[in-house]
């Protein structure tokens, strides 16, 4: 399901570096970049930035970025200690930061917090290109002029400046790649990178421009089950074929003014979109495992019957994220100043675009029988006749329309004093209004007639993961049975006021559509108010920057109520609370090679908005409920850092160093008994509530160096432990578990050659096995299997304006693989395959 760039984009593309190459024409050759290239220059840019910063903090600067096969944010973020990602379809896509995931750490493009997509608080980062970045950071200890809103880390992408440059600058870069799975080597990725400086009257004024244009297609081989009994498969598994094409779209554009007297003026403008057309075609078993104990002999297990589904999802989801910055810095005398800014951010998630069409065999009392020799590939003996397209009939049709939409504005003042004592005092206050909306519905189609899968439209794929595969309804047949299904032009009204498309003749509602679509229709609004005051003061060899933040936030919950069967009217939930956020750093300069740095921080992170939304279905009788859950507390946390960190010269660095975190109310997703939900106590509830305290302890090291003969080694290791205690009245009972989406080990280690032409990096990340949902008990709780990726890349400077590169992608052609309680016991498996990409890079 390939399809190609976005034309316009390429013509903008060529229209830009046309208009800049002409202007570079125009001027003297002598034009020089100040940014340095190369590995080896990386790693000193990197070790620079981390001794000169006042907290604890990993970065990656702009030619580190460029060093690594990486796809996008996420990947190159996983290079910095203490950070893992969760995959999905091969790439990184959440990010982790020492053991906190992705909804517990804060990210923000230029200092500016993002609005997220989707209907949690954490970001999807597999969207965003790198070619967009100028440097990312992960901040692993706050000071009071950062919000608190994080207890893993603050992650910030930082976008280019033209003052980065002297005059004039242009860079384009072209690339495609091959993937095994795919056979396909039309992924074209284009960015073009342009910056210019204009001496004014007054001043000067920089312009920069960055335009990022990717696709790429990704195959992938899946294999997932349901769930397990005590000892053998108890629900479905099924085999998924995924054919699709991601689109990473990006613009840039930073105007800074500086006068001559000192003062700044600066405009920032980021946007990112992604669209993810993907096909799904789907076989899976149904009903004989549900209903029929296996038969267990050995690894063998034998079911009595079942029935084959199979089924095909196309859809198209788009995710923008958007930010704006518009701010000023005025000088003032003594070296003092003030900042004033406004700024927003906006996302959305159109998932709009989505439909399913289920087919169904006729057999019956058709035994089946599963070989879990290999438990990561089970082998299942299907009788033939699963695989005549004949004999499966349309069961449902099914459409979902989803949009959530996300915007985080408002304005924040900073003033820094230089006192006469040699103390500096900044303090400054923060306004941020967020608005969270969630729409959906679903529209189920039942046939009234026998439409078989012959008739509809047969995709064939080959076998893979051990089991021959039936047959796949096609996209085409499912975007032609949209068409005789729906009505769009006739909508049929819910009783909640939200619509469904009419069915055509010979089909009718499912039954299923209010259930589904009433309560999933939410939103949230948001204000947090903040206000800091933080000094900073050196003494001797030692730099102390100290204070508080307080946040004020005023959060109300709206949603609707199915309450036995019927629309029940909306519900509206307030929860406000305050914060106190004290926090201290403290660098040690030990000698001139050795630093010491201690931080002490308090911090939140509030509910998720999936998590705490009003709305609820409810059934009286027994009395049960599910939903989210408006009265969450935010999750608090205390966290203690000490480092130590040797400079030996300007490419040679080691740190080591511990850190503890004592976290109190995590939210934890449970199907409890008695649970107390709206003011009310539940026979059953399925919910998400606050767990008891946690503490993690963690170690950190990370050791770099270049030889003068070219070699480099880049290595750094994180260990994390922690456990959460479950709740008393949780289905599971009292129990203890690892913390949630926590690795206990992660791991780089990059081995490179960087002298003359060549810069060649062979790089491996890896991560330790972590708990990634809960389940009732431990043999239900699905686990993420340890994982490490191997990635080579290769660059050749052709002259010292042309480069060559190449590069491989999983070059140990490494699965993904999730399982329940132990790794006998499959949830999920899949294959990627092996990417190998070629491109150029020209600076003018």
């Amino acid at each position: 399901m390939y399809k190609p760039c976005n034309k316009h984009h390429y013509k903008a593309l060529a229209l830009m570096v046309s208009l800049f190459t002409a202007e570079i024409q125009a001027q003297s050759p002598e034009v020089q970049q100040i940014d340095v290239v190369g590995s080896r220059a990386s790693l000193q840019n990197a070790i620079e930035r981390q001794r000169n910063s006042n907290k604890i903090a990993g970065v990656i600067d702009s030619d580190a970025i460029g060093n690594f096969a990486d796809i996008n944010v996420s990947e190159s973020l996983r290079r910095i200690s203490g950070v893992m990602v969760e995959n999905d379809q091969g790439e990184g896509r959440y990010v982790s930061v020492r053991g906190m995931n992705s909804d517990l750490n804060a990210m923000t493009i230029n200092g500016v917090s993002t609005a997220s997509p989707e209907d949690r608080r954490g970001i999807m980062l597999d969207g965003v290109p790198t070619d967009l970045l100028d440097s990312m950071t992960v901040y692993k200890t706050l000071t009071p002029n950062l919000d608190a809103d994080t207890i893993g880390g603050a992650i910030d992408l930082e976008t280019i400046t033209a003052f980065k440059f002297d005059e004039t600058f242009v860079r384009l870069k072209a690339e495609t790649n091959y993937n095994e799975l795919t056979k396909d080597s039309n992924n074209p990725s284009l960015s073009a990178t342009m910056t210019k400086r204009f001496q004014m009257q007054d001043g000067e004024l920089g312009a920069a421009l960055i335009l990022s244009d990717q696709s790429r297609r990704i195959v992938s081989h899946n294999n997932e089950t349901g769930g397990w009994g005590d000892q053998a498969p108890n629900d479905d598994i099924e085999w998924r074929y995924y054919d699709l094409v991601r689109d990473r779209q990006g613009i840039v554009l930073n105007l800074d003014y500086i006068t001559n007297g000192g003062s700044s003026f600066y405009a920032r403008m980021f946007h990112n979109e992604y669209t993810d057309g993907e096909y799904r075609g789907k076989f899976e078993t149904r009903d004989g495992l549900e209903d029929n104990d296996a038969v267990i002999n050995g690894n063998t297990f034998t079911y009595a019957n079942t029935k084959v589904d199979t089924e095909v999802r196309p859809r198209v989801e788009v995710r923008q994220i958007s930010s704006l910055q518009l701010g000023t810095e005025f000088a003032l005398q003594n070296g003092s100043d003030i900042r004033v800014e406004v700024f927003g951010s906006r996302a959305e998630q159109d998932d709009t675009n989505r439909v399913n069409a289920i087919y169904r065999s006729s057999l019956v009392d058709t035994p089946l029988t599963w070989d879990n020799s290999n438990p990561r590939k089970p082998l299942l003996n299907f009788a033939a006749d699963f695989y005549d397209p004949a004999i499966y009939k349309l069961k449902t049709f099914e459409a979902e329309f989803g949009n959530t939409k996300d915007t985080d504005v408002g304005a924040r003042f900073d003033i820094t004093l230089a006192l006469d004592s040699g103390t500096e005092l900044q303090y400054g206050a923060k306004i941020r209004q967020r608005a969270k909306r969630n729409d959906f519905n679903f529209c189920g189609y039942d046939p009234d007639s026998d439409l078989t899968l012959a008739e509809a439209g047969v995709r064939i794929e080959p076998t893979f993961l051990a089991t021959k595969q039936g047959p796949y309804p096609s996209a085409a047949g499912a975007r032609a049975l949209q068409a005789e299904v729906m009505n769009p032009g006739s909508p049929s009204k819910l009783s909640d006021g939200t619509f469904c498309p009419s069915p055509r003749t010979g089909y009718e509602f499912s039954g299923d559509e209010e259930e589904e679509s009433i309560p999933a229709d939410w939103n949230t609004d948001e204000d947090v108010l903040a206000a800091y005051v933080m000094a900073t003061t050196i003494n001797e060899n030692m730099t102390w920057i100290y204070g508080l933040r307080y946040e004020d936030t005023s959060a109300t919950y709206r949603g609707k109520n199915f309450v036995d069967g019927n629309y029940d009217g909306a519900s509206s939930f307030n929860n406000d609370y305050g914060f106190w956020a004290p926090s201290v750093n403290l660098k040690i300069d030990l000698s001139d090679t050795q630093v010491a740095r201690v931080g002490l921080f308090r911090s939140l992170v509030r509910p998720g908005f999936g998590q705490s939304r009003a709305g609820s279905v409810v059934d009286v009788e027994d009395n049960r409920i599910s939903g989210g859950n408006p009265a969450l507390e935010p999750t608090i946390a205390w966290n203690f850092d000490l480092s130590y960190e040797l400079y030996l010269d300007n490419s040679t660095f080691f740190s080591a160093g511990v850190f503890y975190k004592q976290i109190e109310d995590s939210i934890v997703e449970v199907d409890a008994n008695n649970v107390t939900l709206q003011g009310r106590t539940w026979n059953r509830a399925g919910t998400f509530i606050n767990a008891d305290s946690s503490n993690i302890l963690g170690l950190e090291m990370s050791l770099q160096k270049a030889w003068e003969n070219g070699l480099l080694v880049n290595f750094n290791w994180t260990h994390t432990d922690g456990d959460s205690d479950l709740p008393a009245d949780a289905a599971s009972g009292q129990r203890t578990v690892p913390y949630l989406k926590q690795s206990k080990n992660t791991a780089n280690l990059a081995v490179g050659y960087n002298k003359n032409a060549w810069d060649v990096r062979l790089a491996a990340n890896y991560r330790s096995e972590y708990l990634d949902e809960l389940g009732g008990d431990p043999l239900s709780d699905r686990y993420t299997s340890d994982f490490m990726q191997v990635d080579l890349t290769a660059k050749y400077m052709v002259n010292d304006s042309l480069m060559i590169n190449a590069f491989a992608l999983n070059l140990n052609d490494r699965p993904e693989f999730y399982y329940f309680g132990n790794n006998s016991r499959l949830s999920q498996y899949d294959e990627f395959g092996t990417t190998y990409g070629l491109g150029v890079r020209y600076q003018f």
